[in-house]
């Protein structure tokens, strides 16, 4: 699971905001199934940041926002951004790339609330 986020920040507040995407990554990385967290300024606008962070899976995601500490500062600094999370589809090391199965239903972009009891028509 990745999480990315992309922010714009006026350089004359990019201290301040290096400073609290640091304990945002902090508290992340601290939690279980955090695999690593990246910062990135970019190289050709100033303005621009970029966020990424990995987890081992949808659940350690959702576990890992669920402290108090990273929904009392984590959560409020990504809301700055624009934030996604992506489900894993391809990883590459040395030139071998490795397809993953979707661990998304067929149905998840249909289901809602109305279906949390289960189907209407039973199979």
């Amino acid at each position: 699971m990745l999480l990315v986020c992309g922010f714009t920040v006026p350089e004359a507040e990019s201290a301040g905001f290096s400073a609290d995407a640091t304990k945002a990554i902090r508290l992340l990385t601290a939690q279980d199934g955090c695999v690593r967290a990246v910062l990135g300024h970019s190289a050709d606008d100033p303005d621009r940041w970029a966020l990424t962070v990995e987890f081992t899976s949808v659940v350690a995601y959702r576990r890992a926002m669920s402290p108090f500490d990273v929904r009392e500062h984590v959560i409020p600094f990504l809301s700055r951004g624009d934030a996604s999370a992506y489900e894993v589809h391809t990883t590459a090391t040395d030139g071998e790339a490795d397809n993953r199965v979707s661990v998304v239903a067929a149905d998840a972009g249909t289901a809602g609330p109305r279906d949390a009891s289960g189907p209407a028509m039973p199979r």
